[in-house]
């Protein structure tokens, strides 16, 4: 017995150590991490709202009011007006799980661009959304009325559908008629 209890102050040590040396790592590592997850939205924010000035984070208690999937919300500036906004989503309902994008709308109400930031989507089937084809086809959509998704994409309303990948697209248009139903709640 003493020698199982000399084992398990050992083991103990072993994992505390363990355990203090990980903690370390992360609070090193979160910081940069952070950093480097801000500079990819940034990115994404001027890709999917070309000629904006400014980014400005909306208002935290606007923000609260927004659904709970809306992960942020910036005003965008442009000639030292209010333009649009940028939002960025989480998607629930795609085959590989929530899809994480960001999309650009002007006060218009006519979408910008659009780019998505992570998803676990079928490589050939819903990934083809990070393909200039399918981000083309999202940008210029009207979100004036509910957006859906046909094969060419081709009427004011409308985004073209990923063929094959039902669950992505149904997730995308699931997102873009939240962020729709947020642009009327923000103006």
């Amino acid at each position: 017995m003493n020698k199982s209890f000399v084992l398990g102050i050992k083991l103990l040590l072993i994992t505390a150590v363990a355990a203090l040396c990980l903690s370390l790592t992360n609070s090193f590592t979160e910081p940069i991490i952070e950093e480097k997850r801000q500079e990819e939205l940034a990115e994404a924010f001027k890709e999917v709202y070309a000629d904006a000035e400014e980014f400005k984070e909306i208002d935290k208690s606007v923000a609260d009011s927004l659904p709970e999937n809306i992960i942020s919300c910036y005003q965008v500036m442009k000639g030292g007006n209010a333009d649009g906004y940028v939002f960025e989503i989480s998607a629930p309902g795609g085959y590989g799980g929530d899809i994480v994008f960001t999309l650009g709308v002007n006060n218009d109400m006519e979408i910008q661009g659009f780019k998505s930031i992570s998803h676990q989507e079928s490589a050939g089937f819903g990934s083809k959304m990070d393909e200039q084809p399918f981000m083309d086809g999202v940008k210029g959509a009207s979100m004036s009325e509910e957006v859906s998704a046909t094969e060419d994409g081709a009427g004011d309303n409308e985004i073209a559908a990923i063929s094959g990948a039902t669950y992505s697209t149904n997730a995308i248009l699931g997102g873009i008629n939240t962020i729709r139903e947020a642009m009327e709640s923000l103006k």
